[in-house]
């Protein structure tokens, strides 16, 4: 799955995260990040930032839905396959893109 930031400037393959966080910016909101390993560093890509904790909590929530629907979806069946389509059509559009929500 690939997860898009909120500028949509940078495209973050999920097969490569280690960890999806959250940190508080005190007047900034709340940063969403994606954390990997690059040989013995860490890195963090910035995803997105907003207002409140309970939206970044929410963001968090929908990336993990969005991962857990991508991976069943590219395991399922073509009988599963068309069942998630028609169930979800309505909400995602690919289930290989995570676009991070402007607010």
């Amino acid at each position: 799955m690939i997860v898009v930031s909120q500028n949509k400037t940078e495209f973050i393959n999920f097969d490569n995260v280690m960890n999806i966080e959250m940190t508080d910016c005190e007047e900034d909101g709340y940063l969403i990040a994606a954390g990997f390993i690059v040989g013995r560093d860490d890195n963090y890509r910035e995803l997105g930032y907003y207002k409140t904790e309970a939206r970044a909590k929410e963001i968090i929530k929908e990336i993990w839905t969005a991962y857990s629907n991508f991976n069943y979806f590219k395991n399922a069946t073509a009988d599963g396959k068309n069942y998630v389509i028609n169930l979800l059509k309505h909400k995602y559009e690919q289930f290989d893109i995570y676009e991070m929500p402007k607010e």
